[in-house]
């Protein structure tokens, strides 16, 4: 038997080396995403606050100048070759492969849209100051370092907001501009924040938290000294010097490399590589199912008088129900949701989240032109918890336009998905997956959430789930291609948003076309991200039939983070396979 020895060994050497190279590319994956995580934190600490992880410290501000922007995008690019030189494959089931293909799809978008150049022309109604107020919500206070460290943040607010302006100010030399009417949205913004005294801002909100009468004092001088005058400055020149030049088509097609740049966003953003041109007809198909749909449960509701989308709309509009008569039964209405919503939750997971979710309205500055709902994630430290933004004019309110709304930001949708990632997602886990979101995937979570919610009967009425339809934003992915690829104006856009989301004030639909004309294809990871996730149930029920449990499904696709949809479809179905 000794013979044999030798090539036995031999034999056990040569399987086991496969291994040892699996398990050496497993590491250079951990390591490669630790140093983008450390990096993020150092480059975008702002962005990292927001990802409800850990920080290290609380004083620095995202780097913004071109400069600093292509140091970050050179090196992610030598990231990305390291990463490439790995296969993912021979570690599929493991956490590693999962660490690889958010690093994966993070490398690519930078790429993508390297060309771009969006810091010089980023103007928005969702832009950076429309997050101030947010970002003051989440600074830590309560000790004298997180003080300091909060003192130093702000103060350097100054010369950032200056960058900003010299950023614009180079973009309109080369011939990168906002538009127009994203320019005019956000002077509009601006001026509704200036015109408040500094220390009755919302921006007062850490000191207030804090109690420290000393610290409130050099907070409030740091607000009117540095934040206030820069703020002016941004407004002054937005109105006097940028609004003149600005960018009179909503369509970046005549800005350098623009049709590129449009296909390398739509595949950033929604982790959907297709051709613009196939994703408008596909949305126009999305309308007229929802159009279908409501209409179907319009004549349940209203008889034969609901003949057609126009009539029902109007029906709609017409009915007393619909209006809110305080902005407390606002806010009564949206806690009500949300508590049924928390009490289904076992339906929705296996094991669904524990933390629970704070409402809050917007800001008064942004009340006018803020989306109509924001989630914010808890911070893993309990320093802050899940909080629910949103709106409360009520004279721009129907009833049935709010309740999806409320349901895609916090259960099922948005709360459901980063929640319970943060409680219950799969164990060894790199960091990573909770602070790279993508849009697609994640914005589709919850659009798709809106009609699950339909199913657990989480809606008041039929009439709030015709609200839902009436409320989609498919009608924004076809504006938002119709200005980009087939020459639409932006009054042909603002006539389409105000057939298709007739729910909504008519002035509502000229910002929402200022907001997509301002952010190219962001509009579109909603309706795009929803379909995608009810094909991969459509398969997983076809294939699985009385197997099939959705709760399983959900915590499945839901456990690793928002993953793009090229690595979700790959987890269903080894998944399918394995039941």
């Amino acid at each position: 038997m000794k013979v044999f020895r030798p090539a036995s060994i031999l034999l056990a050497v040569v399987a086991a080396l496969p291994l040892h190279a699996e398990a050496d590319d497993r590491a250079r994956v951990t390591a490669l995403a630790d140093r983008y995580v450390e990096e993020f934190q150092n480059n975008f600490p702002l962005s990292y606050g927001f990802s409800g992880l850990p920080t290290k410290r609380s004083d620095g501000l995202d780097l913004n100048s071109p400069a600093d922007i292509a140091r970050w995008q050179a090196l992610l690019g030598g990231m990305a070759s390291e990463l490439a030189s790995i296969d993912p494959g021979q570690f599929a089931t493991a956490p590693e492969w999962v660490t690889w293909q958010f690093l994966d799809h993070a490398f690519k978008q930078a790429r993508l849209t390297k060309i771009c150049r969006s810091e010089l022309w980023s103007v928005s109604a969702l832009g950076w100051q429309a997050s101030l107020s947010q970002i003051a919500g989440i600074q830590p206070v309560g000790s004298d370092e997180a003080r300091a460290q909060a003192l130093s943040r702000w103060r350097a607010f100054g010369p950032w907001i200056d960058q900003e302006i010299e950023n614009l100010r180079e973009g309109k030399r080369l011939g990168y501009l906002a538009t127009a009417a994203a320019t005019s949205s956000t002077l509009g913004q601006l001026d509704q924040m200036l015109a408040q005294a500094p220390g009755e801002s919302s921006l007062m909100e850490p000191a207030t938290r804090d109690g420290t009468p000393a610290f409130a004092a050099l907070w409030k001088a740091v607000v009117e000294g540095t934040l206030w005058p820069a703020l002016g400055r941004y407004r002054d020149f937005l109105r006097d010097e940028y609004l003149p030049h600005a960018r009179v088509s909503p369509s970046i097609a005549g800005m350098p490399d623009g049709r590129e740049c449009y296909r390398g966003l739509i595949f950033a953003i929604t982790t959907v590589d297709a051709d613009p041109e196939s994703l408008f007809e596909l949305a126009q198909a999305q309308v007229e199912r929802e159009h279908k749909i409501a209409v179907e449960l319009g004549r349940k509701l209203y008889g034969e008088q609901a003949t057609d989308w126009k009539t029902l709309s109007g029906l709609m509009r017409a009915d007393s129900r619909e209006r809110f008569a305080s902005t407390d039964e606002v806010r009564e209405f949206t806690q009500r949701t949300y508590e049924r919503a928390e009490a289904a939750a076992g339906k929705m997971v296996r094991t669904p989240p524990a933390g629970k979710v704070v409402l809050q309205p917007f800001p008064e500055f942004q009340q006018a032109s803020a989306p109509g709902g924001q989630y914010l994630p808890a911070a893993d430290d309990g320093s802050r918890p899940a909080t629910y933004f949103y709106r409360n004019v009520i004279s721009d309110l129907y009833r049935s336009s709010l309740q999806n709304v409320i349901l895609h930001e916090t259960l099922p949708g948005h709360h459901l998905q980063i929640q319970f990632l943060a409680e219950h997602g799969r164990k060894g886990n790199h960091p990573v997956s909770r602070l790279l979101y993508f849009s697609g995937p994640g914005e589709g979570w919850a659009t798709y959430a809106e009609d699950f919610a339909q199913e657990l009967g989480l809606y008041d009425s039929d009439r709030d789930y015709i609200g839902r339809q009436m409320g989609s934003i498919s009608p924004m992915m076809v504006v938002d291609l119709g200005m980009q690829v087939k020459g639409w104006t932006p009054e042909q856009a603002t006539l389409y948003l105000q057939e298709g989301m007739p729910m909504r004030p008519l002035q509502r639909a000229a910002q929402s076309v200022a907001l997509i004309s301002s952010l190219p294809s962001f509009v579109l990871s909603y309706p795009l991200g929803g379909i995608r996730w009810q094909a991969m149930r459509a398969r997983a029920e076809q294939e699985l039939g009385e197997k099939f449990d959705v709760r399983a499904f959900h915590q499945m696709l839901l456990e690793d983070g928002m993953l793009p949809f090229s690595a979700l479809e790959a987890k269903l179905d080894r998944w399918i396979a394995s039941q």
